[in-house]
């Protein structure tokens, strides 16, 4: 029976266009295939856990992208077969975030050539594999080449040659040239926000300041988080790195961009029948609405810290599904009783699957709703405002204390923001439940407004070379008029980079 039966060449369109809806997720197809050859090569001691790096170049002038790993590589025995084969790969979806074999022909759909280029470790040789697109599009035309099933039209289409390399070289490189400009895949900005979602990336603890808090809730409940290093540019020469998008600073209320910010890190397990399958956080604050900005706003689930899914795949989880787009929050599987689909659009539907959605539904998603609607009670409330507003000044304060002044005008600003705020809530006439808040707040913000009054941390004394008095009086100037020219957030950005450059973190 087996003999008769033949695999149709329109299949590989199946396993290419027709999987992804969207062409950007090839990025995340190569990333987590690269990644678990990272894992693989710090495993069997081939390189430290600092050197592992992954380079993505998307340059739009030429037309082309190449994703490149220091991975294990694969050996030259092994290449040819490895890469050709379609739907069938060692890997096992227990350790590995790329399993099922068919991830790496998603680039054919959106470029004339395919390359793939490898060398393991010991070895004089990298192999090259190479697919001509082109003509495999012609080859797919309904009505032509119709005596050709898939394996032949692979054939067709495949060149396999080996060169000359290093022995110490281990590396694994993909290349997509003459990218279709239909795609998306050559806007460099676009690709960042896609990765920077998508990606095990580190977080920029500048921008999201509870990323230590998160690495310790995570590691104490045995899940020590994967987070790789990824570098973007438009050539070899421009590589910087990214890094999830989280703030914990951010707009609300997409009409009205209000400022709002988290004021805790909630964190929690998530228990089925005694297991432990998930562990998560989202930022309590002030609830003002959906948030903006789309790469931070809704839970996010991750597997292997990759992305399953996007903003709304939680949605299920709230009675009212709106309430998912105002939380920022992520979700990190740990069981491997949850199996991504083959889309990695959601989850198998399984018996675990819909478990866990049950019990987010009864034990987050019913708590984010009470609390939004708490918040929304309470901002009708003209003793709650008060406290509220004054609350989040001085939180916003001792953020700025611990990271650092821009500059002294910065500094004066705050103090001077602070001393109004003192005043207006001396004056405030709160309910009666409210007095032991206000009392206690009143505490809180007079030693805010010592500490601020005592602190020197500026940050360009964050400079750790050394720079002469005149040098760092010049810097102090600098700053100073930028605070005064410029918004704070650009502020912010402008005094990093002076900084990294300065500490030699950049050129």
């Amino acid at each position: 029976m087996s003999g008769n039966i033949q695999v149709g060449k329109y299949t590989l369109e199946s396993l290419t266009t027709g999987m992804y809806s969207d062409p950007k997720i090839i990025y995340r197809e190569y990333i987590q295939n690269s990644v678990d050859s990272l894992e693989t090569a710090v495993q069997m001691n081939m390189i430290e856990p600092q050197s592992m790096r992954i380079d993505i170049v998307v340059n739009e002038e030429e037309s082309c992208i190449s994703i490149r790993d220091n991975g294990t590589g694969i050996p030259s025995a092994l290449a040819a077969s490895t890469l050709m084969n379609i739907g069938s790969s060692q890997k096992r979806h227990t350790n590995n975030r790329g399993f099922r074999g068919i991830g790496r022909l998603g680039g054919m759909s959106y470029c004339d050539k395919l390359i793939f280029s490898t060398s393991a470790e010991d070895e004089k040789t990298k192999t090259i594999v190479e697919f001509d697109c082109k003509m495999l599009r012609q080859l797919l035309v309904p009505g032509a080449n119709e005596n050709m099933d898939l394996v032949s039209v692979l054939d067709a289409v495949t060149t396999v040659h080996q060169e000359e390399e290093r022995e110490e070289k281990h590396y694994f490189n993909v290349e997509l040239v003459d990218v279709s400009g239909f795609s998306d895949l050559l806007n460099l900005e676009s690709a960042k926000s896609y990765i920077a979602q998508v990606a095990p990336l580190p977080y920029r603890t500048r921008c999201f300041v509870y990323a230590t808090d998160l690495h310790k809730f995570l590691s104490g409940n045995g899940y020590e988080i994967e987070e790789f290093p990824i570098f973007i540019g438009e050539s070899n020469e421009d590589l910087e790195p990214i890094y999830k998008p989280n703030r914990h600073r951010y707009h609300s209320d997409r009409n009205k961009r209000k400022n709002d910010e988290i004021n805790k890190l909630e964190t929690f397990r998530v228990e089925v029948d005694g297991e432990l399958y998930a562990l998560g956080w989202y930022g309590i604050c002030n609830w003002l609405g959906s948030l903006s900005e789309h790469e931070i706003s809704g839970f996010r689930v991750r597997k292997g810290n990759i992305l399953i899914g996007d903003n709304k795949t939680l949605n299920s989880i709230f009675r009212e599904t709106r309430f998912n787009s105002w939380t920022q929050g992520e979700l990190f599987i740990v069981t491997d009783r949850l199996i991504p689909n083959a889309r990695r659009d959601d989850f198998e539907q399984n018996e675990a699957y819909f478990k866990l959605i049950e019990v987010l539904r009864k034990e987050i998603g019913t708590e984010i709703t009470k609390l939004i609607r708490e918040a929304s009670q309470q901002r009708n409330d003209s003793s709650a405002k008060v406290i509220n507003e004054v609350q989040w000044q001085v939180n916003e304060a001792t953020v700025m204390v611990q990271e650092g002044f821009n500059s002294s005008v910065d500094k004066n600003r705050l103090m001077n923001t602070l001393t109004e705020v003192s005043n207006t809530l001396n004056k405030a006439k709160v309910r009666d439940d409210l007095k032991g808040k206000k009392t206690e707040l009143e505490e809180q913000l007079k030693r805010t407004i010592e500490d601020v009054g005592k602190s020197n941390n500026y940050k360009v004394n964050q400079v750790n070379t050394g720079i002469d008095k005149k040098s760092k009086k010049i810097l102090a100037i600098v700053t100073d008029i930028l605070s005064e020219k410029l918004a704070k957030p650009l502020v912010d950005d402008l005094i990093e980079e002076i900084v990294a450059v300065l500490n030699g973190k950049k050129e």
